[in-house]
């Protein structure tokens, strides 16, 4: 999730987790909270007579005005973001040129890469036609059960790879047009497409953690880590999100789907009839150049080539997202072509612009003031104070208060804005403690994804609840039970898969 909320509309959406057709605004109450909180927090901490040093007593009187900024979000969390870089210069809490380096992270261009690609999808109809295929398959066809489990199913594969909201927002339409989930004529009727939605919704979340692109707090906490000395790859993330992506949907799936009613009637879905288009071949063709780039260098290493040092440094994934982007604007897709007789290529760039810059910022703003907090001593100081107040002694224990803590705080702000706030604190705890900073950061990466309770929670859940068909108590009841099912669900996975990868 990315902070969109619940007055979503049918608008269009385009890439990344959060953006305007699915955020609406927040309640006028909650933002004058927030105008007035924020300031008020600020000049308090900036006159309570802290210990610690004075950047870090500036620094955290800006930390705590953010982090209200962005639960509230009194202004969008993009902007709060915007705002991370000049008010550490204007604070001199650091120089300008160490605020700004990070809104240009070479990592950030893996989203940058990771959008582009998904707009090719969405422009040449190749992510409705995989949904189409997946639907239509002969082992599928015929009822209703199967079909809408397999919508969900292909809603997990695709959202491994692109937004989590984008993938939903695909999705959608073909699901409320599935016989069967009719609106019910009156009211007092349960709505068969109620369990259905929610499921999709879900699942659109817990499968972004399948791999480092498919939501932003995955990719935020790798390079917090990075900062921390420990370096996670592609495929290494792989390791354990594809496992708890599969896990989790499957969990919430199943809890879900059951409360949907589904119709006996037969269910006929045919997959798209068209041959295939330029475009779709050269994204197609993009997409796996991706994914070769973005996997080769860890298979080089397992297989002990001596190239491989070399190839990783070759070969950074966010480097790998912008060239396999290349030929998605050098191929011409005369199947586009406009009144004047121009010929545009694959992906106009007025076209690949409408990226998701919003995230981008919300990344490059989260990593410059995660850093300060590590730099200035500020996390440091927040980590004892953590571990005098919780009793923490040991790398489980922290980890399962940062994966509550991360569920909790990813209910009303964005997961993005929870990693950026969580991953830097559990990291100088776990420091403080002398253990792996690992599990605690990965509990908090992956408990960000973990966020089903309410509309404004997620992205898919805004969209699902704004068909008016999933009623709020509805999303609360299943929401809470799968809130604490994935909280536990997350705590085994980290002790399963952290020891097998060397990773405590």
């Amino acid at each position: 999730m990315t902070s969109p909320r619940a007055r979503a509309t049918h608008s269009v959406i385009v890439s990344g987790d959060t953006k305007d057709a699915a955020e609406g605004a927040p309640g006028n109450a909650r933002m004058i909270t927030g105008a007035f909180l924020a300031p008020l927090s600020f000049v308090a901490l900036w006159l309570a007579p802290l210990p610690l040093e004075p950047a870090a007593h500036r620094l955290v009187a800006l930390f705590a005005a953010v982090l209200i900024a962005w639960v509230t979000e009194v202004v969008s969390v993009a902007v709060t973001a915007l705002m991370i870089g000049p008010a550490l210069v204007a604070l001199q809490i650091t120089d300008a040129g160490t605020a700004f380096r990070y809104y240009a992270d070479p990592l950030l261009f893996l989203f940058v890469g990771g959008f582009m690609l998904a707009e090719a999808m969405q422009r040449h109809g190749l992510d409705r036609r995989f949904a189409n295929a997946v639907v239509a398959l002969p082992f599928v066809r015929g009822s209703a059960w199967r079909t809408q489990a397999a919508l969900v199913a292909a809603a997990v594969i695709v959202s491994m790879w692109i937004s989590n909201t984008a993938t939903c927002a695909m999705m959608l339409p073909i699901l409320l047009g599935l016989p069967g989930l009719e609106r019910p004529e009156s009211r007092r009727e349960k709505d068969p497409a109620t369990g259905p939605l929610l499921a999709l919704a879900y699942v659109c979340s817990t499968a972004g953690l399948g791999t480092l692109i498919g939501t932003p707090p995955n990719l935020i906490t790798t390079r917090l880590l990075e900062n921390a000395g420990v370096r996670i790859g592609f495929l290494e993330w792989m390791a354990l999100g594809v496992p708890a992506a599969l896990v989790l949907s499957f969990v919430a799936a199943a809890i879900t789907l059951r409360r949907g009613g589904a119709s006996s009637a037969p269910v006929s879905v045919q997959p798209m009839a068209r041959a295939w288009t330029r475009g779709e071949k050269v994204t197609a063709l993009a997409f796996v150049l991706a994914v070769i780039g973005w996997t080769a260098p860890a298979i080089a290493e397992v297989a002990g080539a001596s190239f491989a040092e070399a190839m990783n440094d070759a070969m950074h994934p966010g480097a790998v997202a912008v060239l396999a982007c290349l030929p998605l604007f050098l191929v011409p897709d005369p199947a586009k072509k406009n009144d004047e007789g121009e010929v545009p290529p694959v992906l106009p760039w007025s076209v690949a612009v409408r990226i998701d810059w919003g995230v981008i910022l919300l990344f490059g703003g989260g990593i410059s003031l995660g850093t300060q907090l590590e730099r200035t001593g500020l996390a440091a100081s927040i980590g004892r104070w953590v571990v005098e107040a919780t009793g923490a002694t040991d790398v489980w224990t922290l980890s399962a208060i940062a994966c509550f803590a991360t569920v909790v705080l990813s209910e009303v702000a964005s997961n993005t804005a929870a990693a950026n706030i969580l991953v830097p604190l559990v990291i100088a705890i776990a420091q403080q403690l002398g253990v792996s900073p690992i599990p605690p950061a990965l509990a908090v990466g992956v408990g960000a994804s973990v966020g089903f309770m309410l509309p404004i929670a997620t992205g898919p859940n805004a969209m699902v609840y704004a068909t008016g068909r999933v009623p709020q108590t509805s999303m609360m009841r299943a929401g809470l039970f799968l809130d604490v099912a994935c909280l536990v669900l997350v705590l085994v996975l980290l002790r399963l898969i952290c020891p097998l990868m060397g990773w405590v």
